[in-house]
């Protein structure tokens, strides 16, 4: 039961300023830790990019160098069964989480030079890859079709109802005594002497010494005294299909288009990176991008049914970094620019954020995420 005006809390620990996936979970998190939390959602808990995902948890094939990125994701890997167990417990929602692995499709030389570089890295860090020819990837996948000059296979590699966790995560913050204000505005930042001190809504104040901004692809918001955060919305644009199930048997990924298939046989098919702002129009060009890029690996589409089509905005910063950390405003947190990570980062970022804010210190170095990098002398946007 989500909470709408008038505020009935006036006063809190710490206010999670933004309704997603990283939002509830690290709002869950303090909770949970004891500390009285007051979550600000302009509408409703995931309408935004958590629920437009398509629910893919890559944590090594979307991941092309070594570094700060790739640890963080082998961290939220390593704890997510855990975390699914939790909010199924809490919500009993069956969440769809299946470690089925992800299939890499490589349709050039370049491409397949690319991928094999980054796989013999990340084999020596002990990932079981697999290295596939078109007749192997033929075998485990009938339904590509397409000139493949080889597939690799990231086993560890994961995948879960986006929506439905969404759901539970809602129920979670409820269970963890979360008070979760929709439909609630936050106009301005309330501030004295360089601190935060709470944030005025549309409903009024709430007062706090810690506030996080986990607002997303909205994070840049500037309310009066708030600390600029260099983040753009990347718009991406997918459909849904009905088909056989086990049409495909892993999410099915290519340089140009990729297919995720759920259990009960729907399809998921994107996907854009368009820098159009907070646009979220469906577009000719968008669309017809997507189905050209996994028409290029498979015809199995054209006996498929079509459901829908949808885009959502995730959140990009310069460096294609997250976003974690202290700003230069005293109790003032951000939490956000995962961009195509969120789903996955989500209890990562929730754990190391609450050890953060609460201890004084992650058990992860999180000086390479930090939202000072972006200000620092000679530093480039």
């Amino acid at each position: 039961m989500a909470l709408r005006a008038p505020v009935s809390r006036t006063s809190a620990d710490i206010i999670v300023l933004g309704g997603g996936i990283i939002g509830g979970a690290l709002a869950e998190e303090l909770a949970r830790a004891g500390r009285r939390v007051v979550l600000i959602e302009r509408g409703r808990m995931g309408q935004e990019a958590s629920t437009a995902a398509a629910g893919i948890l890559s944590a090594a094939m979307d991941v092309p160098q070594p570094g700060p990125l790739f640890e963080l994701c082998q961290l939220a890997r390593r704890i997510y069964p855990q975390w699914i167990a939790h909010l199924e417990a809490r919500s009993r929602l069956s969440l769809g989480f299946h470690v089925d692995g992800i299939v890499y499709l490589a349709m050039t030389a370049a491409q397949e030079r690319a991928k094999a570089d980054q796989v013999s890295w990340q084999r020596r860090r002990g990932l079981p890859i697999e290295s596939w020819s078109p007749r192997r990837l033929r075998r485990e996948e009938p339904a590509v079709d397409g000139p493949v000059r080889k597939a690799f296979f990231f086993a560890n590699e994961a995948q879960v109802e986006n929506v439905k966790l969404m759901e539970a995560l809602a129920a979670a913050c409820r269970a963890a005594r979360v008070q979760v204000l929709e439909q609630t505005i936050a106009r301005r930042l309330l501030v004295a002497h360089k601190a935060v001190r709470g944030v005025q809504t549309n409903h009024g104040r709430i007062l706090a010494p810690v506030l996080i901004n986990c607002l997303g692809s909205w994070a840049p918001w500037g309310g009066r005294s708030a600390v600029p955060l260099p983040v753009e919305p990347a718009r991406g644009q997918m459909l849904a299909f009905r088909g056989p199930r086990r049409l495909f048997r892993h999410p099915v990924m290519a340089e140009r288009g990729y297919v995720v298939q759920r259990r009960d046989g729907r399809l998921l098919v994107g996907s854009t990176v368009e820098r159009v702002g907070y646009d979220k129009a469906l577009t000719f060009e968008g669309l017809h991008a997507i189905l050209t890029g996994v028409r290029h690996f498979t015809g199995a589409l054209s006996q498929c049914t079509f459901l829908e089509a949808w885009t959502g905005l995730r959140p990009y910063s310069p460096d294609g970094l997250p976003i974690l950390g202290r700003t230069a405003l005293e109790g003032l947190y951000a939490a956000t620019g995962h961009f195509r990570h969120g789903i996955l980062l989500a209890p990562a970022t929730a754990r190391l954020m609450t050890e953060l804010i609460l201890h004084g210190r992650a058990s992860v170095d999180l000086a390479p995420f930090s939202p000072s990098r972006f200000h620092q002398k000679g530093a480039r946007h």
